[in-house]
């Protein structure tokens, strides 16, 4: 990957703990990562990784306190200047879950703020990070138009799910929220690609696979580090034609 200045959310564990590692590890490491987290202090990883990698900044961001969002830019316009955001990887999520259960929760027992807050971080914060880094990410893609249309140039990528396809419909149905909340993060996806196509902003969502997190559980069949080497060697070959598709972490095309 080469890529000048990312922000990725949700980055103090799971697999956007596994994206910072991959990225301050990769020949070509960013000039500067923003990981955004609810709290620094307790982002012991992230701590010891900034001690060595100057260029990792942490940020902290609570997804659903929207009204954060233009100190959040100003913070990362301190560290990028007038380069702008080149990437932006919306990974933070949640997901309902009864207590003993993988996840999900019968509609009986599934509280109506339960299920606003699983749609407000999914979906809700994607969208208005989106809006509020667009001056970011319009000034990145307007400074590398030698550059193709993609994630190298101004991107964004929304981390979603098979859980919120239609045509791939699969597993327990009993997942509401999240599968809500994926479904709608795609449509949101492809609707952002068409409006910026003019500005060349890259837009894509993909499916990581099932992995080993605190979300996904320990049954998933790839690791964090695993599911991001995979997502990280597609990333790089997607092109204008990929933006707004929904992708899986091996590059193949996905059913919305």
């Amino acid at each position: 990957m080469n890529v000048k200045n990312v922000l990725i959310t949700g980055a103090n564990r799971g697999i956007g703990l596994a994206m910072v590692r991959h990225l301050l590890e990769c020949s070509t490491p960013p000039t500067t990562l923003v990981a955004t987290c609810r709290d620094p202090a307790k982002a012991d990883d992230l701590q010891k990784l900034a001690e060595s990698h100057k260029n990792l900044k942490i940020v902290k961001l609570e997804l659903k306190n929207f009204s954060d969002y233009p100190k959040l830019v100003e913070t990362v316009k301190s560290y990028t200047g007038s380069e702008g955001l080149n990437l932006l990887i919306n990974n933070g999520g949640t997901c309902e879950k009864k207590p003993g259960q993988l996840f999900g929760m019968p509609l009986e027992e599934l509280d109506v703020e339960v299920f606003r807050d699983v749609l407000d971080v999914n979906t809700t914060a994607p969208l208005y990070l989106v809006k509020a880094f667009l001056p970011l990410l319009k000034k990145a893609a307007e400074n590398n138009k030698s550059k193709p249309v993609g994630i190298s140039r101004a991107g964004v990528v929304n981390v979603s799910s098979i859980l919120g396809t239609m045509g791939g419909f699969t597993g327990n149905p009993d997942i509401y929220g999240y599968r809500a909340s994926k479904a709608a993060l795609n449509m949101v996806t492809k609707a952002l690609a068409e409006d910026y196509k003019k500005d060349d902003i890259f837009f894509v969502a993909i499916h990581p696979g099932w992995v080993q997190t605190d979300l996904g559980s320990e049954a998933g069949y790839l690791t964090s580090a695993e599911s991001v080497n995979h997502m990280f060697a597609t990333l790089p070959t997607l092109t204008v034609e990929h933006s707004g598709t929904l992708v899986s972490y091996d590059g193949s095309a996905m059913e919305w």
